[in-house]
């Protein structure tokens, strides 16, 4: 009986074991996950796109690849780069 005993002990105390290792890994994927958008804050992830790239790259690669002009610039910045937007897709700088 008390080998019985003994076995369920150890089986319930693996699963608790288990349960806090699986919690475990939960806050640490929360925590990075938190540290990663904080990080984030002081960047703007399109900042390269309008200060560095000369527009007329960026429209001849979306007319020789079919990407939409929307999926890389905003409204503001096809009115801003209106002169960009007429250039040939084998365009070479």
């Amino acid at each position: 009986m008390k080998h019985i005993v003994s076995d369920a002990k150890t089986r319930m105390l693996c699963r608790v074991h288990a349960a806090i290792d699986a919690k475990k890994a939960v806050i640490a994927k929360a925590e990075i996950n938190a540290r990663v958008k904080d990080d984030l804050k002081t960047v703007a992830l399109g900042t390269s796109t309008i200060n560095y790239l000369d527009p007329r790259i960026t429209v001849a690669w979306c007319k020789r690849n079919e990407v939409p002009m929307e999926k890389i610039f905003n409204k503001t910045l096809i009115t801003k780069f209106f002169w960009a937007m007429d250039v040939d897709p084998d365009f070479r700088f």
